[in-house]
């Protein structure tokens, strides 16, 4: 075991609930500082912000004590060298990795992808259907990203027939009024962009205390919502790493 990514994935299943850096018009300096003043230990960050090649190699020299995953990647270093013409900030997997403690997608992971990096980086790339799912889980994928505002496909990949074998990361859709929905169909880990967590306050007027208030709401909402849904997982935090893995309830690619 890589004790070092397994570091990183009980602090997953302590938060619950990820903060993901998007394309928006908050300060990334006055966002960051919330998420230290709000004990948020992992948060994504996209490549679709524009500071991202700037901010992302120096996020954890700045701030240790997070876990850092890098949202939006793409593992096709051809593609992401001719898209840099138009999205500067993008990079490719391999010049991420020394940055970053994982990588998540909006596309499927190859499994050479899944391969090469599952021991080292935590891996969330997304799957549309069961068969995409089982094949990146069984390459080494960490979670399975499935996209809201719609939750049937997180129900069918939690359905009694599957066993429950699959761990999944819904983003898309979760707002504090349908956090429990978002446990309730199975799903272990949720997130939201600080759009949704912002939602009605000015950037020009907010600073990082209320950035902090607004995280704490979502970082709780979406303990209680899983502690609701997996009894097994509400007191994560205080068990030993053999009690941990006893509790979760599906297949678990980091050991």
């Amino acid at each position: 075991m890589n004790r070092t990514l397994f570091h990183h994935y009980r602090k997953l299943y302590r938060q619950a609930f990820v903060p993901i850096f998007v394309k928006d018009e908050w300060n990334t300096e006055t966002l960051l500082e919330g998420c230290r003043l709000a004990g948020v230990e992992v948060i994504e960050y996209t490549l679709r912000r524009e500071d991202a090649a700037c901010v992302i190699p120096t996020l954890k020299q700045k701030y240790p004590e997070f876990t850092v995953v890098v949202g939006s990647t793409i593992d096709s270093a051809p593609i992401v060298s001719q898209m840099k013409a138009k999205v500067p900030q993008l990079m490719t997997l391999e010049e991420l990795a020394p940055f970053t403690d994982g990588f998540v997608s909006m596309l499927p992971f190859s499994d050479e992808t899944l391969s090469r990096y599952a021991a080292t980086h935590l891996m969330f790339p997304t799957a549309q259907t069961g068969g995409e799912a089982l094949r990146q889980m069984r390459a080494g994928a960490t979670f399975i990203k499935v996209l809201g505002p719609d939750f049937s496909f997180s129900k069918s990949l939690h359905a009694a027939p599957t066993f429950d074998y699959c761990p999944t990361f819904l983003t898309g859709g979760v707002t504090l009024e349908r956090m429990e929905e978002a446990f309730a169909c199975g799903n272990e880990l949720c997130a939201s962009g600080f759009d949704v967590i912002l939602r009605g306050i000015d950037p020009k007027e907010a600073d990082a205390s209320l950035v902090a208030e607004r995280l704490a709401l979502f970082t709780e909402a979406a303990k209680r919502a899983r502690g609701l849904a997996r009894p097994s997982l509400s007191e994560v935090e205080k068990l030993s790493d053999e009690e941990f893995l006893k509790a979760l309830p599906h297949y678990c690619s980091v050991i």
